[in-house]
């Protein structure tokens, strides 16, 4: 058995061979375990409710990238609200302190390798602390797996749950899935729907061949035709855009 320290009370914490998580039998504060020491667990707190996170879901459908009947049409068909796990490491890189983030489960989820923990608002992952109802997801990758890949000089490091929204949703048919973030609402995608630029450019390209006639018309006839081909332009353009608007007046 290996004697590790607690990292909140200093009291001696015991640790079997091949255990990842242990709790203080003195102030109950649970500790990730890795190879050299016991490090602290955090939570980042939802700031963001499931019915907003339904929202934002809403609003993103009803976006410029998303089809036009997508907003109307796109079925939410699982939410989920989990705390998932995210290496935090701190680090003195150039005299600058940086702080890096890394999953600490494998995970095919769209984010997750590139989150971003927010400054303050984390708490001590122990007893007092609250899910909310969330999943609590657990480490299944090695701390040390990463801290050969990291520059600079080390001053911290620690587990923290991250919050998300796991989204699956339908849409003609096929079924897309993105998470969103709990703490600050950015949306992560793979694969969705895409809008198609069709109708946009078939009347930026008129527009585009009309300004050239214009143009020749210009040097042959007289100047006038070159205001004229600016004004086609900019109308070919707004013309476009109103082509492709939603029904309810939604800009592309």
């Amino acid at each position: 058995m290996v004697n590790f320290t607690c990292p909140k009370c200093g009291a001696p914490l015991p640790v079997k061979p091949g255990t990842q998580l242990s709790v203080c039998s003195y102030c109950g504060t649970p500790s990730y375990i890795d190879r050299r020491e016991a490090i602290f667990f955090y939570i980042l707190p939802f700031s963001i409710t499931e019915d907003a996170s339904r929202a934002i879901f809403k609003r993103w459908t009803a976006g410029p990238a998303c089809p036009k009947d997508m907003e109307a049409t796109a079925e939410i068909t699982n939410l989920k609200k989990e705390y998932f796990p995210v290496f935090r490491f701190r680090r003195t890189v150039d005299g600058k302190e940086k702080i890096a983030a890394r999953p600490a489960r494998g995970t095919l989820l769209p984010g997750m390798h590139s989150i971003e923990i927010p400054p303050g608002d984390m708490v001590i992952f122990d007893s007092n602390a609250k899910a909310g109802g969330a999943e609590v997801l657990h480490p299944d990758i090695a701390i040390d797996s990463y801290v050969g890949e990291l520059e600079g000089t080390p001053i911290d490091q620690s587990l923290v749950y991250f919050p998300i929204y796991e989204l699956k949703y339908r849409y003609n048919g096929t079924e897309y899935a993105m998470v969103i973030d709990g703490s600050s609402g950015r949306i992560s995608v793979t694969n969705s729907p895409k809008r198609s630029s069709v109708s946009y450019v078939a009347v930026m390209a008129l527009a585009f061949v009309l300004g050239f006639i214009g143009t020749l018309l210009g040097f042959i006839i007289t100047p006038i035709f070159f205001v004229l081909v600016i004004a086609g332009i900019f109308a070919g353009k707004i013309l476009a855009h109103k082509v492709v608007k939603k029904p309810d007046g939604g800009a592309v």
